[in-house]
């Protein structure tokens, strides 16, 4: 109920924060969504996704079984990110998000031969072994999904956060900052309303999962509670 709750919050907080410039966002103490063009601090620290091998700031994939009638079965996954530039013309803004802070359109695709999926999947960045999770496929009956979402070099994103003053230590030319360690920092590469209505709808499920469960607990200890009376 905890998790529903604070995806409620962020639901809120994504759909009624207004768009601002990185330049006024830089002049007020208050939440800021703003929106720009990324761009890594230093031109050799990008990062490259392991699938799709696309130059960006932060990735996550997953690599699934895809079985009839019972959904998809995980087979490997897994996440990077660094601190990134975000220009509108306005001004620059260093941000420095967490894995949570993150919210990334994945694509998702499935390779027709097992050729295809040893190819895609021969990167270091991944534990995933083709031969062992492949071995009975067979003509792929059974298809591999590769599913990916990137922040890449040059995409247009929008942020959510607070801006604060650059730390006389860090190594930027950027105007301020935007950091999850201090503040509230949400990072989207998909339209805002989409991400808002993920996060009520994933909210919403959490919480009344978490309902059942804790009527169910009432209901345990109510229980125990009179057999000991």
């Amino acid at each position: 109920m905890a998790s529903g709750v604070n995806s409620v919050r962020e639901w809120w907080k994504v759909l009624s924060t207004d768009t601002t410039s990185i330049a006024e966002a830089i002049a007020t103490t208050e939440l800021c969504q703003i929106r720009g063009r990324v761009r890594p601090p230093q031109s050799d620290s990008a990062l490259v996704s392991p699938l799709r091998n696309r130059e960006c700031v932060a990735y996550a994939y997953r690599i699934s079984k895809v079985v009839q009638d019972s959904g998809r079965s995980s087979i490997d996954s897994g996440t990077d990110h660094s601190s990134f530039i975000v220009s509108d013309g306005t001004a620059d803004i260093l941000v420095t998000p967490d894995e949570g802070s993150l919210s990334l359109s994945m694509t998702a695709e499935r390779p027709t031969s097992k050729r295809e999926i040893t190819e895609r999947t021969a990167d270091e960045r991944l534990d995933f072994e083709p031969s062992a999770d492949t071995s009975d496929i067979g003509d792929l009956t059974v298809p591999i999904e590769l599913s990916e979402g990137t922040i890449s070099t040059g995409e247009k994103v929008t942020v959510l956060g607070k801006a604060d003053p650059v730390p006389e230590k860090a190594a930027t030319d950027a105007d301020a900052v935007m950091t999850s360690e201090r503040d509230y920092v949400a990072v989207m590469n998909d339209d805002p309303g989409t991400t808002a209505l993920k996060k009520a709808a994933r909210g919403g499920f959490l919480l009344i999962v978490g309902s059942l469960f804790n009527g169910f607990a009432v209901l345990v200890f109510t229980t125990a509670v009179s057999q000991i009376v």
